[in-house]
C-alpha cells in the first residue's frame, strides 16, 4: 500500500512539475518577444538617458566678451601689475570665507571675537600666510585654489576691518 501511494505521488508531482516548466518556458518566450522592441524608438527614454549622462559641470575656456576685449587691449605686464586695491576683499570673503568664519565651524575664528583678536596680534603677513597655506583644519586658500594670493590677502584685510 505504501509503495503504491509513493508511485502515485511521484507521478502527479512529475506532471505538476512538467506543467510548471511549460508555463515558465511560455512566459520566457513571450517576454523575449516584448524585449526585442527598439529602445531608441521611445523618445521619452532617449530624453531620460540624455539627462542621466549629462555632465554636472562644464569647463569654460573662453573669457566673457568684456574680459576678452580687455585682455586683448592690455599687454601681459599690465595684467600682472593690476592694482591690489581693485580686488574686492569683501566679495571674496562672502564667497570663500563667510561660511566658516561667521559660524565658527571647525574652530574658525569669528571676526571681532576674542579668538580673532588673539590672531590679529600675529600681524597681517602671518594671517595672510596662514590663509594662503592653510592652518589646522582650514585648507589652503580656504579650499579655493582658484584664488590668487593677493585675493586671499584682500579677504584677510576685509576680515580685519570687520
Amino acid at each position: 500500500m505504501g509503495e503504491h501511494d509513493d508511485k502515485v505521488f511521484f507521478k502527479r508531482f512529475g506532471g505538476v512539475m512538467l506543467v510548471l516548466l511549460v508555463i515558465t518556458i511560455t512566459i520566457i518566450v513571450i517576454a523575449d518577444q516584448y524585449q526585442k522592441d527598439d529602445p531608441d524608438a521611445n523618445p521619452s527614454r532617449q530624453i531620460l538617458a540624455a539627462k542621466r549622462v549629462t555632465p554636472v559641470g562644464d569647463v569654460r575656456t573662453e573669457l566673457p566678451v568684456e574680459q576678452s576685449a580687455q585682455a586683448e587691449a592690455a599687454s601681459a605686464p599690465d595684467i600682472a601689475a593690476a592694482p591690489f586695491a581693485a580686488i574686492d576683499g569683501g566679495a571674496i570673503y562672502g564667497t570663500a570665507c563667510l561660511a566658516c568664519h561667521m559660524s565658527g565651524a571647525a574652530g574658525a575664528p569669528i571676526p571681532g571675537s576674542d579668538a580673532w583678536t588673539e590672531r590679529t596680534a600675529k600681524g597681517l603677513d602671518a594671517l595672510a600666510s596662514s590663509a594662503i597655506n592653510g592652518i589646522g583644519v582650514m585648507p589652503a586658500k580656504g579650499g579655493r585654489p582658484d584664488l590668487s594670493d593677493d585675493e586671499i590677502r584682500a579677504a584677510v584685510e576685509h576680515m580685519l576691518s570687520l
